[in-house]
């Protein structure tokens, strides 16, 4: 009676006797990249989302702008090869592009951040939720902005 108390006491209290919570799969059925014809003063832009493993990793990343993470991108992915998967794309002034859910389906993440690589000084990095139907990263003048359509909503 005593370890069936435990037990449940255990798993009442989040599991963190067993790890805690895990990573999940990105819900999103689609990931979209959208820029305006100004954005970056009309010129090509780096916009990476990365998903992340570690919670350490995620503490660094939180603390690095667009620039700096840029910067030290190649690193990151020598450095921590199992915490981060990116997904990244080169989009110019007034394009649309779209990452099928294919791309990312077997991936699993805590955290999603974005960053996008303005010109114009900023921290222009994102927190991208994980758990909405679709992903928009829509890419304005001089910063950028996620939205994450309901998990009914299509």
């Amino acid at each position: 009676m005593k370890r069936s108390a435990l037990l449940l006491a255990a798993c009442l209290s989040g599991c963190s006797m067993f790890g805690g919570p895990k990573p999940v799969r990105p819900a999103w059925h689609g990931l979209a990249f959208a820029a305006a014809f100004d954005a970056n003063a009309s010129s090509a832009l780096a916009v990476d989302v990365v998903l992340v493993r570690d919670k350490a990793v995620l503490d660094t990343l939180m603390a690095m702008s667009a620039a700096r993470y840029f910067a030290a991108r190649a690193d990151l992915l020598r450095t921590y090869p199992d915490a981060l998967s990116v997904l990244g794309v080169e989009i110019t002034p007034g394009q649309t592009i779209r990452f099928e859910r294919k791309r990312y389906e077997g991936e699993r993440a805590w955290a999603a951040l974005a960053f996008a690589n303005y010109a114009a000084p900023g921290e222009h990095r994102v927190r991208v939720a994980l758990d909405g139907a679709a992903c928009l990263v829509q890419l304005n003048a001089h910063d950028f902005v996620v939205t994450a359509a309901a998990s009914g909503a299509r």
